[in-house]
């Protein structure tokens, strides 16, 4: 099992590299990795994000090890200079090693659709400085859409309601944002759930930019939290890297767990690689 493991491991960190490494071209702000953010699309524009995400878990009872892939597709569209409308869709494919009691080890894998999701987003308030500082506020509201009767869905339609900021200054930029998702049904998630998220977010190169530049670097550090109502608390670490170029921004992020109450029924997650790419317009 512990081999296992270790091969899916280096696996998603040659990702990692690959990623980084493809592109270089001139540089965009893209925003943290996990975290949203108080800004949105000019009128008329738009975003597509593209993620993969690949977790590795412990299961409870007869469940050993969990491999989690999760191939996530957004689009953000510009409705207006201050509003922006969300539709993000999940494809999931998990495999868990079950070793029960008196029986022989096999591996239990399920794959589908996981909820999708429509938000929108409204800038209420902005104050900008002659220093090209600014401080940004955001409204987050949406709806989360049962996909069907599988292993990844919440069989309910779940309302989301929260709040994002967003804070910028020359080389830095903050970012922080919480929702809370109110489950309206009994299916596989059948509890409430507060989420929020932490970013900084600092520009490595270049120091200025300047004429014909082509290429910027920032680190990110986030902390992301998720609390549910059946008592679990989980919150993540995260560092992480940027590549951005003239409308699109590669990323990728290392999230690990400082804090892992869960509920006897959910697995505890070891370490969770995001792998991305963003395209703007």
């Amino acid at each position: 099992m512990k081999r296992l493991r270790g091969t899916n491991t280096r696996q998603a960190m040659s990702a990692v590299v690959v990623l980084l490494c493809g592109l270089a071209v001139a540089p965009v702000v893209a925003g943290p990795i996990n975290t949203d953010v108080a800004f949105t699309p000019r009128e008329g524009g738009g975003v597509l994000r593209l993620q993969y995400i690949y977790a590795e878990a412990e299961g409870r009872g007869a469940a050993g090890q969990i491999n989690a892939s999760t191939f996530r597709s957004t689009l953000v569209y510009g409705a207006t200079e201050r509003m922006a409308l969300f539709l993000s869709a999940p494809y999931h494919n998990r495999q868990i090693d079950v070793s029960p009691v008196g029986g022989a080890r096999f591996e239990d894998a399920h794959d589908g659709i996981g909820d999708i999701t429509a938000l929108v987003k409204y800038r209420f308030w902005q104050q900008d400085t002659d220093t090209l500082e600014t401080n940004r506020l955001a409204l987050l509201a949406g709806v989360s859409v049962r996909a069907g009767d599988s292993d990844f869905t919440t069989d309910s339609y779940d309302p989301m309601v929260g709040l994002a900021w967003s804070w910028r200054a020359d080389r830095t930029r903050l970012d922080a944002d919480v929702l809370y998702r109110i489950n309206t049904g009994t299916g596989n998630f059948g509890h409430d759930a507060l989420r929020y998220d932490f970013a900084w977010s600092y520009r490595i190169y270049p120091a200025k930019y300047a004429p014909g530049q082509v290429v910027s670097l920032d680190t990110v550090a986030e902390l992301n939290g998720v609390y549910r109502t059946d008592g679990s608390h989980e919150v993540y670490l995260a560092p992480g890297l940027q590549l951005a170029g003239d409308g699109w921004a590669l990323e990728t992020s290392l999230q690990l767990p400082v804090v892992r109450e869960v509920a006897d029924d959910r697995a505890e997650t070891d370490v969770r690689f995001v792998i991305g790419v963003r395209f703007f317009w």
